[in-house]
């Protein structure tokens, strides 16, 4: 059996890196400019404590709502190695996704049989589903979570089982009968529990086991927030598969067990609502809609949702990175009662099934706690995304391996040679579809204007999209198509809230010398968005070369501080323009400021600024 579970790794790991080669050299666009190519933070190991106490995209100039230090030291790891080469940062994306299907076998094959848990590897391995979070280098947080998640359960398990005996037989054989069909002889005790008890005693103390435990756990929710629900998660597998009570003495059971990383998850929960609470943590928006102010209208927007996430994972054709998705206000609007009505009876199934196959529960209850942060509890600035499922799809996988396990044991019992391999080559075909649709989209994510091309075909008025792949034109020098792009982004229904087409065509503006018109779009992006500080950068650059303009400039640059006060380079250029209109007062005063900054880690701007005030004083 050993042997049989190492082959197993290994052909699910051949797999993996088949399926996942095809996007090695893809090259990195997206937010991967903003998280990787522009973000100074990633660039040296010499910025570790900016990584761990700011937020993602602090070091491209920008704030956001994320803290995922261990996923920027990944990337400082691969850019310190190779630069932006590809290669490396691909591979190690893959090397998490693989490892992850490796490590769901060896969990499952603890309680459920080798075919069931080599089906729920193998169906969690090459779901196209999964490319969203893999093959996007600036999704590697939601393997690199997993990873951890999924290591962390089982170090707990390990310790579980070293640690009491009769936990050690799995879920899915029967001990009752077992039992009856080889009863102990009157009158003479058995020794077995005790020689059990001696072969699963922890060779290093169940206390080591909980430190790499919640170690790990740690590490996960470094990697991404929503690994703060790993307590739960970690709940429902005790209650799943190790403990042998009703559900409500499990329930007590697990709870005492997880209280430990609970405390974990209550401390970072604390941590991003003050000192990590870098925008609004609770809420992704800017501005107040009828989405964020009703928790209802989000619930009934997620029911639809739910919907179009068992569509993607039963049959994943069409998938694409953006979808159009309208804010539903009724209860009784199409779909939103259908999707009611489905968790409904997912519920009373899970309920129905507990005490016969306790799969139903952990399955449900994986999927839909690994869907909880993106339900609309709390307003998240979209409605669905595919690697949304990374790690939701583990319940569904799990429930998929465990029925077609006792189907293929239905088939055998009953002689059925036809069906039972009518059966074999079936899935041959549909896991060989989903493998290749997983090349297909990691092909495809390999070309940024194929890929933004095809997503307009399903949301032709994105926004994002459409601004996107105008950027990528500006790139090739296609400047026609650029403007063009950049036009019909602002022209969308809602391209009026959205500052990056009139960035984007503002810079373009720039860049040809229209110079009136370049201003009037970045005036428009403040107008917009009061904190997009590359507008008052660039706006305050156009008037400071018109040394006529330095008065505008300097003005510019003083609405900048406000919303970046740590920025030493900030101080140091604004220092200069009062240093070009006479005013020494305030250029002493900025540029005393502006040293200040720079001595904690801007050693470039530290000598400038200490040459210049020598020379001044």
């Amino acid at each position: 059996m050993k042997n049989k579970n190492l082959l197993t790794i290994f052909f699910l790991i051949l797999v993996g890196f088949t399926v996942y080669a095809f996007n090695l050299n893809n090259q990195l666009f997206w937010d991967d400019d903003e998280w990787i190519k522009g973000n100074i933070f990633v660039h040296s190991f010499s910025y570790l404590k900016e990584i761990f106490t700011q937020n993602v995209e602090a070091g491209f100039g920008l704030s956001s709502n994320y803290y995922r230090p261990l996923l920027l030291l990944s990337f400082a790891f691969n850019y310190v190695l190779h630069g932006i080469q590809p290669f490396g940062y691909h591979f190690l994306s893959n090397l998490f996704h693989i490892a992850n299907g490796a490590l769901i076998f060896v969990l499952l094959a603890k309680f459920l049989s080798w075919r069931a848990s080599f089906l729920t590897s193998l169906l969690f391995l090459i779901h196209p589903a999964q490319t969203e979070a893999v093959t996007y280098i600036s999704g590697r947080g939601d393997p690199m979570s997993v990873f951890f998640m999924l290591l962390a359960l089982y170090v707990f398990v390990c310790r579980e089982k070293r640690g009491n005996y009769k936990n050690v037989t799995p879920l899915h054989l029967d001990t009752e009968r077992s039992n009856k069909n080889h009863p102990e002889p009157i009158g003479e005790p058995s020794d077995k529990p005790k020689e059990i008890s001696r072969k699963f005693e922890p060779k290093w103390g169940r206390g080591w086991h909980l430190v790499l435990s919640l170690f790990l756990f740690t590490l996960a929710i470094l990697s991404r927030e929503t690994a703060i629900l790993f307590p739960l998660f970690l709940m429902i597998f005790y209650i799943s598969f190790i403990s042998k009570r009703t559900f409500i003495k499990s329930v007590k059971e697990s709870f005492i067990k997880a209280f430990p990383f609970f405390v974990i998850s209550g401390i970072y929960f604390v941590l991003r609502l003050t000192v990590f609470n870098f925008e609004n943590t609770l809420n992704f928006y800017s501005q107040q809609n009828i989405y964020t102010e009703n928790l209802l209208f989000r619930l009934y927007t997620f029911s639809t949702v739910l919907i179009e996430y068992l569509k993607i994972i039963f049959f994943p054709v069409g998938l694409h990175m953006e979808r159009d998705f309208p804010v539903f206000t009724s209860l009784f609007q199409w779909p939103v009662w259908l999707g009611v009505i489905l968790v409904i009876a997912i519920l009373y199934s899970v309920f129905r099934f507990y005490r016969k196959e306790r799969i139903w529960f952990f399955s449900w209850a994986w999927f839909f706690i690994g869907l909880a942060p993106v339900s609309g509890i709390i307003p998240i600035n979209a409605f669905i995304y595919e690697h949304w499922l990374y790690l939701p799809l583990i319940g569904l996988s799990t429930l998929a391996g465990f029925y077609l396990d006792k189907f293929f044991d239905f088939l055998k019992s009953k002689n059925l040679v036809i069906g039972y391999w009518l059966l074999v080559i079936g899935l041959a075909v549909y896991f060989s579809f989903f493998g290749f649709q997983s090349i297909r989209r990691n092909i495809l994510w390999g070309s940024p204007i194929e890929f933004y091309e095809d997503i307009l075909k399903y949301s032709p008025s994105s926004v994002r999209i459409i601004t996107n792949l105008g950027k990528l034109y500006h790139e090739k020098g296609d400047l026609t198509k650029a403007a063009e792009l950049y036009k019909r982004a602002i022209e969308t229904p809602d391209g009026g809230f959205f500052a990056g087409p009139y960035y984007n065509l503002g810079n373009l503006y720039r860049d040809t010398g229209r110079i009136d018109e370049a201003i009037e779009q970045y005036q428009k992006v403040i107008e917009i968005d009061p904190n997009f500080p590359f507008a008052y950068q660039n706006l305050a650059v156009i008037y400071i070369n018109n040394k006529q303009d330095l008065v505008k400039g300097a003005k510019v640059l003083e609405q900048l501080k406000k919303i970046q006060p740590n920025n030493a380079r900030i101080y140091y250029n604004l220092g200069l323009v009062y240093l070009a209109t006479g005013n020494n007062e305030l250029a002493i005063e900025n540029l005393e400021i502006g040293l200040s900054i720079a001595k904690e880690g801007d050693s470039e701007v530290e000598r400038v600024i200490t040459e210049i005030l020598s020379k001044i004083k």
